[in-house]
C-alpha cells in the first residue's frame, strides 16, 4: 500500500483512512477470503469512497499483501512478547507455561483466520505463505531458542542443539485436531492441552538432564 511522507500537510488524515481501510479489508478477507472480497466491499466497510480506495491501494492483491503482511507482523510481536516470559520459575514449569501459551495462540481465531485465507491463496500468493509460517510457528521456536539460550540449565548446549529442541518443542504441541480446527472444528480440550505441555517439558529436560546436574529442573 500507499505511504505518506510525515511532512506531506495530509499525512495525519491519510494515516488515519489507512487504518481504516487496512481494519476494513482485514475483517473482509478473513471473513470470506479473497475472491469473496471486493474492493467495493472493503470502502463501504471503511466509510470511504472507492476512489479514496485506490488512492491508498493499486488493487486487491495489493491491499491482501498489506492485510497479511500486518498480520504476521502482530503474530511476531506475541511471539517475541513470549520471550522473556517465565525467568524466575523452574525449567519445567516455564516450558510448560510457555507450551500452554504457543497452544493458546495456534487456536486462537486471529491465528486460524490468518492461516485459512494464506493457505488457500498459496498458489497466488506463494511467498505469503513462507511468511505467515515464519511469523505464527519460526517467531515462537526462535524465542524458544533464545529462552533456553539464557537458562543456566541450557546454555551450554550450544546453539544448534537448542534450535532443535526448540523445534521438537512446538512439534510435540501440534495434533491433529489442528487440523480439525482450520476445517471448522473444535480445538482440543484443555486436559490435552495440558498433558501435551508436560510431555513438551519432560522431553526437553530429558534432553538436557546430562547437561545440568544437581539442578532443579522441574
Amino acid at each position: 500500500m500507499k505511504q505518506w511522507l510525515e511532512g506531506h500537510p495530509k499525512a495525519k488524515l491519510m494515516a488515519r483512512k489507512r487504518a481504516a481501510i487496512l481494519d476494513a479489508a482485514h475483517r473482509q478477507f478473513m471473513a470470506h477470503g479473497f475472491d469473496g472480497t471486493t474492493m467495493e466491499a472493503i470502502a463501504a466497510a471503511a466509510s470511504v469512497s472507492i476512489m479514496t480506495l485506490y488512492r491508498h491501494a493499486d488493487d486487491k492483491e495489493d491491499l491482501f499483501r498489506a492485510v497479511i503482511a500486518e498480520a504476521c507482523e502482530q503474530a511476531v510481536d506475541a511471539g517475541r512478547d513470549d520471550e522473556d516470559a517465565g525467568p524466575a520459575l523452574p525449567l519445567g514449569e516455564a516450558l510448560q507455561a510457555r507450551a500452554l501459551r504457543f497452544q493458546t495462540h495456534l487456536a486462537d481465531a486471529e491465528t486460524v483466520a490468518l492461516l485459512r485465507a494464506v493457505t488457500v491463496e498459496t498458489k497466488r500468493f506463494p511467498n505469503l505463505a513462507e511468511m505467515t509460517w515464519q511469523a505464527v510457528i519460526g517467531t515462537h521456536r526462535d524465542a524458544t531458542a533464545a529462552f533456553l539460550a539464557r537458562r543456566e540449565e541450557t546454555r551450554s548446549l550450544g546453539t544448534d542443539a537448542r534450535n532443535r529442541l526448540a523445534a521438537a518443542f512446538l512439534d510435540r504441541l501440534v495434533g491433529t485436531d489442528m487440523l480439525a480446527i482450520l476445517l471448522g472444528g473444535h480445538s482440543a480440550t484443555a486436559g490435552t492441552r495440558e498433558a501435551r505441555a508436560r510431555a513438551a517439558a519432560a522431553e526437553v529436560l530429558a534432553a538436557v538432564q546430562p547437561y545440568a546436574p544437581g539442578r532443579r529442573l522441574v
